[in-house]
């Protein structure tokens, strides 16, 4: 079976047998394998096999970008969103002690991540058997070793120091310990640095990684590693040398029929062919409230869909944006519109805008923002699924972008100790954000901070699947959450900045694996 994802073909069943882990890393089978099924040996001594095992490293993007388990363990218990009415993983808002190694989600991003990075191993190694140029080889290289340090990015985030391997993972392994999270976040600077020498501004294909995502991915890494000025100039590079451009308007950037847009610096991507679009992109659930729940109203995709109700919008969110910022009205559904005639209220007709009670008696037609009912994100909107209950979305998942990229450079500067310079990259972005014939006001040299850089990147990236880590990489997910998430901040410590290790990995390892403090 093939899969199409856009500009990438990968042999999806064949390859992704061959990235499953072993114990080390990941559960498996100790079951014999026919030998008529695929096998490392079979799938990658040819060009096309090498090829389809890139792409199959691309597809468990997925896992991450688009489905629950990664949308969980990035918007959750922030100061940006709390938990909705409905679904579980609230201790992950709340900050209770059911937040622990047990929780499935966990293993679920930790497993798909080494599947990745195995994949990406096996292709490193075997390249060089394989009969294709150089050149060719070179571009294989990059993108693996691209790959690896991203899913390594949200393994050293996520969960601190963990297994580090860069070898193709050959039967049962039982013995591999931790790796401090410092030393792997060189060889992710190393493999992101060997990508744009070898990567070109235009992909190969759209969807695959260039040297506009190389440097944006280096840019975030050496942050991490504290290299402060590189970081800036790094991120400095794709503004000024790359193929990239700020849209004039904000809601322009996630128009559906608009996503291959000049903003776009690396995206996952999703289909349009059902057969070949896996889960999906789901995002367009999670934002969206049981909305069907009242009087007056149906399921409808143009409305947000089915409704999940995960992800409520936190009060300090909403009120994070100036009153000409056109990406509140971008990134908010605050009003709804009657669809259903056999539940209509007296007095109203299908498509007058819902009335709600935000008080008692006291009514009005912007929603309120509580559990029962919340406002919704429109990012993630996809009105071109057949029906309001299909969850598998066809809309790419923007993983980068360049008005991210301008605040990566504010921020490298400013811990370069270069305000103005920081000040300039993000008010950049401040205004393309002001509604036409408008300005928002300038953020100073003398105002700018790391708290200055977290709220524009709150206004721009808001449920953009990066913000838990945004806080715990930069030492503020505490004090965020204390200040604006009423519900974790009672019980939130200093510990929560990490991930508890899965408790599977720990169960099946034979060698000390100590889990992160205070689980």
């Amino acid at each position: 079976m093939f899969i199409r994802i856009k500009g990438i073909k990968a042999t999806f069943c064949k390859v992704l047998a061959c990235f499953s882990l072993c114990a080390g890393f990941s559960a498996c089978s100790l079951e014999e394998i026919p030998l008529s099924e695929a096998t490392p040996d079979m799938l990658y001594t040819t060009p096309n096999g090498i090829r389809d095992g890139v792409y199959g490293v691309y597809s468990l993007l997925r896992g991450l970008y688009g489905s629950q388990q990664g949308f969980t363990l990035t918007t959750f218990g922030t100061d940006l969103f709390m938990h909705g009415k409905d679904g579980g993983y609230k201790a992950m808002d709340l900050y209770t002690t059911e937040l622990d190694p047990s929780m499935s989600y966990l293993y679920d991003v930790w497993n798909t991540c080494y599947r990745a990075i195995n994949g990406a191993n096996t292709v490193l190694e075997r390249v060089d058997a394989v009969p294709i140029s150089e050149e060719q080889k070179n571009q294989y290289r990059a993108e693996a070793r691209f790959l690896r340090a991203h899913f390594y990015y949200w393994l050293t985030i996520q969960f601190g120091d963990v297994v580090w391997t860069d070898q193709e993972t050959k039967g049962v392994i039982t013995d591999a310990g931790r790796t401090a999270k410092a030393e792997i976040w060189q060889h992710m600077k190393a493999d992101t640095e060997f990508a744009v020498e070898h990567l070109d501004w235009t992909p190969a294909a759209y969807g695959r990684a260039t040297k506009g995502a190389a440097l944006h991915q280096l840019a975030s890494i050496l942050l991490l590693l504290g290299e402060n000025q590189a970081a800036g100039d790094a991120a400095a590079r794709v503004i000024t040398e790359g193929p990239y451009n700020l849209l004039d308007d904000y809601a322009a950037v996630f128009d559906y029929g608009n996503q291959q847009n000049s903003e776009i610096v690396f995206a996952v991507q999703y289909t349009n062919v059902v057969l070949n679009n896996g889960s999906g992109n789901q995002g367009h659930a999670f934002f969206t409230p049981a909305y069907d729940q009242f009087a007056g109203l149906a399921r409808d995709v143009a409305q947000g869909g089915r409704p999940y109700a995960r992800f409520r919008p936190t009060p300090f969110f909403i009120g994070l944006f100036e009153a000409n910022d056109e990406r509140f009205d971008a990134t908010f559904r605050r009003h709804w519109f009657y669809n259903n005639a056999a539940t209509l209220p007296a007095g109203k007709s299908i498509g007058d805008t819902v009335v709600w009670e935000i008080e008692p008696g006291v009514f009005s037609t912007t929603a309120p923002n509580v559990t029962n009912m919340h406002w919704g994100i429109k990012k993630h909107d996809d009105a071109t699924r057949a029906s309001a209950q299909d969850l598998a979305g066809f809309r790419d998942f923007f993983v980068y972008r360049l008005s991210e990229t301008y605040l990566l450079a504010a921020e490298g500067y400013l811990l370069a100790n270069q305000p103005e310079t920081a000040a300039g990259y993000l008010n950049t972005v401040r205004q393309r954000a002001a509604k036409p014939g408008t300005t928002l006001p300038a953020v100073t040299a003398a105002d700018i901070n790391m708290d200055t850089i977290l709220d524009e990147r709150a206004r721009e990236l808001g449920g953009e699947a990066k913000r838990w880590m945004d806080l715990t990489r930069t030492g503020k997910l505490v004090e965020r959450v204390r200040l604006y998430n009423t519900n974790g901040k009672a019980n939130i410590q200093p510990h929560h900045a990490l991930r508890p290790i899965p408790l599977q990995q720990i169960d099946l390892t034979t060698v000390e694996f100590p889990q992160n403090p205070d689980y």
